[in-house]
């Protein structure tokens, strides 16, 4: 087995024994659960580990675990159902105004997950809806979730040059909900076709008395992993509860010459070998020993490995930012051709992704980007210098 990569996307000490206390089963669970309290204050928690408590209820609650920290965990898990409630609804009605306007809509993230996998309104917290649509159908959403009050939450409105550089758009309304508008499903992979054969192989989903689809088992396993294992603000380590939540609701169901495939197909092999080996060297997930083989053995280039090593590493604290990212999901575009045009197409493209009217306004917003990421490190780098007193000896 290849080792795996240790960057800043995977959860610490504390919170694997967490998601082990969360997860898992019998002695393993419990054991982890009072390692768990006795190392962190509950109250205290980082945002991440805060996701998971409701999962913990319900599992110590199975464990016949009795404690007055437990009855706090209860809480939390009503909470969670509530909110998951009403949102349900909410979400509801704009998939039907969507659906009133003749687009076609995909579900993604939370709430299949809880629909499907979960099968509990209070086990999973959300803090945003995920619906796909297809590029062709972009421009309407967007213009009808602006009409409905929604507005982009970054500084950026939404252009229609978007599309050809970007998976979708982050929407907030005056109440504070958030909704995800995508036209693709991952950021990486932006292509006219991406997506094809997803909505190919979708499956229905009902929302409160509301036809809609989402992916099918495998497709969803392969974006839990793929979203999940990057870096992020936030570690986003719950995608290893709901990877565990698909294959132990549905394993009959994932096709694994599709996945592999799948992943193939968008570059994502070298993110799905080290999720699912994580999987199931620490939580005993049923993945066959032949898939992680024949994953091992699938050939990955160099820039694929770069890539996936930059994109799960605090990217903020590096010189130039997310400009590598940005490089990647060009090259992974339709007509990154030949080395000689491929500094002017990148430009052309940051051009577009930026929104500029010009390709000189491109160039100088990547030097002053670059010119702030320098800033950045060397700030960041001279603050840990200065909190590490055997550093400056």
């Amino acid at each position: 087995m290849n080792p795996r990569v240790e960057t800043d996307c995977w959860p610490t000490a504390e919170q694997e024994l967490l998601l082990r206390a969360a997860l898992l089963r019998g002695e393993a669970a419990l054991a982890a659960w009072e390692k768990w309290r006795s190392n962190v204050d509950p109250d205290r928690l980082d945002a991440a580990s805060y996701r998971l408590l409701p999962q913990l209820y319900k599992n110590l609650q199975a464990h016949g675990v009795r404690e007055p920290l437990v009855d706090k965990l209860k809480g939390v898990y009503r909470l969670t159902w509530y909110k998951n409630q009403i949102a349900f609804r909410r979400l509801a009605a704009l998939l039907r105004s969507l659906h009133d306007l003749g687009i076609d809509t995909l579900v993604l993230k939370g709430v299949p997950l809880v629909l499907l996998y979960y099968r509990d309104y209070g086990l999973r917290p959300m803090a945003d809806f995920d619906v796909l649509v297809q590029t062709k159908d972009a421009l309407p959403a967007f213009r009808f979730l602006s009409s409905s009050g929604w507005t982009a939450v970054s500084p950026e409105s939404f252009r229609e040059t978007d599309l050809s550089v970007r998976h979708g758009v982050n929407l907030r309304d005056p109440a504070g909900q958030q909704f995800d508008l995508h036209w693709h499903l991952l950021p990486e992979c932006c292509r006219p076709e991406a997506d094809r054969d997803l909505w190919k192989n979708a499956v229905p989903l009902t929302i409160d008395q509301v036809p809609t689809h989402t992916l099918n088992s495998t497709d969803h396993l392969l974006h839990v992993c793929a979203h999940g294992v990057r870096w992020d603000p936030v570690p986003p380590f719950r995608w290893i509860a709901d990877a565990m939540a698909i294959m132990n609701r549905s394993i009959s169901e994932i096709e694994w010459e599709r996945l592999l495939a799948q992943a193939e197909t968008r570059g994502l092999i070298y993110p799905l070998k080290e999720a699912l080996s994580y999987l199931r060297e620490t939580f005993d997930a049923p993945v066959p020993a032949e898939v992680l083989r024949h994953m091992r053995e699938i050939p990955t280039s160099d820039t694929e490995r770069i890539e996936h090593r930059y994109r799960t590493q605090n990217y903020q604290n590096k010189l130039l930012g997310r400009l590598p990212l940005l490089w990647f999901n060009y090259l992974r575009s339709a007509g990154a051709g030949g080395s000689r045009y491929k500094l002017i197409g990148f430009m052309n493209y940051l051009q577009r992704f930026w929104g500029v009217d010009h390709l000189w306004q491109a160039v100088l917003y990547a030097a002053l980007k670059s010119v702030r990421g320098i800033w950045r490190t060397l700030a960041w780098r001279g603050s840990r210098w200065m909190k590490n007193p055997a550093a400056r000896r």
